[in-house]
């Protein structure tokens, strides 16, 4: 009865709003929050690592594959400081059908990250502190194969008909992206940012965040062949400022079921570094567009009563980019990202000890366009699987 009473409780917030570990730490102990103020409920030292492994096939048969290496460590410094020391290895090879243009990547990206929060105020039952004020910095690699290609939209099969003594050429098919391939190389590019972010304990079970982070990348020289001569491209470098939203209703006492429900919302803008009168005849300048994005997380993690060491998750998140996407279909307004986790958690009983993570990831990803005042089109244009795996000890 009484997890149906939690699961009508996480369908009226799943139906209005949501959740993320942007306000309350995850239940599973190895995933980072990504506000700094996060750290602060955490209350257990943990080493922990993780793999996750994902796919993604296009309509067109193409694979793209990610792989993520991580690390962290989660303590008590203080009374009331906190931290986690976290440190990634992400390695990323896109590639889409030739009705897109410019989708494709391969990169690998090294990143280290440190939030400390901070506890204050009169606590309620169940906690040290009132709430948390964090401050997080990361700092990372950006390597990426970058080329000379270009792509031009040609029909498959011209038909020619005549009219008046006039030769008119048509396309009967769809339009098809004809790509030449030009030299590649790979391009450096360094990453840094800041954050700072308050969590508060509202009331005994309900928590609400507030936070924001202001991310820079720096320019990349690299140098490529065009025409049989080696031309140096600076890729300029960028910055913008993310907002971070939440709230969470989490309860770990003893002996009780465990559950976390939480809603939270990343916004990202947009932001450009043109490189209009910036070239020269020995460095061609390429401006950089840092399009602007919305992330809403939604997450769902208890414990059934008569298994306390057990831990299984709902986890959905939609990515939404707000880009014009040219394709031989016309041209789109944004891509929305889809994306579902499930999976569990065991912790060896006690207060110490191993604990051990599986989730398995579904996605699918989406154009959309909208028309005056008619009714929006969503083409699929592509689905994913992963699995992530964790592993985890308690000190």
């Amino acid at each position: 009865m009484k997890l149906l009473k939690l699961f009508s409780i996480y369908l009226f917030f799943f139906c209005n709003t949501a959740s993320g570990q942007i306000v309350t730490p995850s239940l599973d102990a190895s995933v980072l929050s990504l506000m700094p103020a996060t750290a602060g409920w955490r209350d257990q030292t943990n080493f922990n690592g993780s793999f996750e492994s994902f796919s993604e096939t296009d309509f067109d048969g193409k694979k793209s594959k990610i792989s993520d290496v991580s690390y962290m460590v989660s303590s008590q410094l203080l009374y009331n400081v906190y931290q986690e020391s976290f440190s990634s290895t992400k390695n990323v090879d896109k590639k889409y059908a030739s009705n897109f243009s410019g989708l494709d990547e391969k990169s690998k990206t090294e990143r280290t990250k440190f939030n400390v929060a901070v506890g204050f105020g009169q606590p309620l039952p169940g906690n040290a502190h009132r709430f948390f004020i964090g401050v997080s910095y990361f700092s990372g690699r950006i390597d990426e194969e970058m080329n000379t290609s270009t792509t031009n939209w040609v029909c498959p099969v011209d038909e020619v008909y005549y009219s008046w003594s006039t030769t008119y050429k048509y396309c009967p098919t769809q339009r098809v992206a004809q790509k030449t391939e030009g030299a590649s190389n790979t391009l450096n590019v360094k990453e840094s940012g800041f954050g700072l972010g308050v969590s508060y304990n509202l009331w005994q079970l309900m928590y609400i965040s507030y936070g924001v982070q202001k991310t820079t990348t720096t320019d990349g020289d690299v140098f490529l062949s065009v025409s049989s001569s080696s031309t140096n491209y600076r890729y300029l470098g960028n910055s913008w400022l993310d907002k971070f939203y939440g709230f969470s209703i989490k309860s770990t006492k003893p002996g009780v079921p465990k559950f976390r429900l939480e809603w939270s919302f990343i916004q990202s803008p947009s932001s450009t570094n043109v490189a209009t009168g910036q070239s020269s005849s020995n460095t061609i300048v390429v401006t950089n567009e840092h399009e602007r994005y919305e992330i809403l997380i939604r997450n769902m993690e208890f414990s059934p009563t008569n298994l306390n060491n057990w831990v299984f998750f709902l986890h959905l998140k939609q990515n939404k980019i707000f880009k014009n996407f040219s394709t031989s279909w016309g041209d789109f307004q944004n891509m929305t990202d889809e994306q579902i986790s499930s999976g569990f958690y065991w912790s060896y009983p006690g207060q110490k000890g191993l604990s051990i993570g599986l989730r398995y990831i579904d996605s699918k990803r989406f154009l959309n366009t909208t028309s005056g005042n008619a009714l929006g089109e969503k083409l699929q244009v592509s689905a994913g699987k992963g699995n992530r795996i964790s592993v985890d000890y308690r000190f």
